[in-house]
């Protein structure tokens, strides 16, 4: 069985996202940063954005939602819910969009955390996409937020 990559993107297939990526923090430290909404707003969404309003009840059957801001002041809202919590391991939640007060397509998003000898390694998994170019704008979207993580964590540290 081979090893996850670092850092590394996987398509297992065209509707779903795998992201691999190593963090240098310790497992809890990341968790928190997923889970505790005073620093989700520190580096939640792609760089270039503030998140003036998040909205996190962190327990399996929670409400979340954020609203993310452009630089050009254009807000993106999104919302879920939560399905699986593993304190320090694992999150898992619904994700869809709001458009004009409608909530559109449903995926998951699974984040499962692992012990790197002090370090953080993060398997992030979305699924199931409607169409392969939706996929192709998260992974834009989510490499760009988790650079904004790892300056995060850099800056606890």
């Amino acid at each position: 069985m081979s090893q996850a990559q670092p850092n590394a993107v996987h398509l297992s297939d065209e509707l779903v996202l795998v992201i691999n990526r190593d963090f240098d923090a310790p497992v809890q430290v990341v968790f928190d940063a997923w889970a505790d909404p005073q620093q989700l707003v520190q580096w939640w969404g792609p760089e270039g954005m503030t998140t003036p309003v998040c909205e996190m009840d962190v327990r399996v059957g929670g409400a979340w939602k954020t609203v993310m801001r452009s630089s050009e002041g254009k807000d993106h809202t999104v919302s879920g819910v939560y399905k699986e919590i593993d304190p320090s391991h694992r999150l898992a939640f619904t994700w869809a969009w709001i458009n004009d007060g409608v909530r559109g397509h449903e995926t998951l998003v699974t984040i499962q955390l692992t012990d790197a000898g002090g370090k953080t390694r993060m398997r992030f998994e979305q699924r199931t996409f409607e169409e392969t170019e939706h996929r192709v704008h998260h992974n834009g979207g989510w490499t760009s937020s988790f650079r904004s993580l790892e300056k995060y964590l850099a800056s606890q540290s």
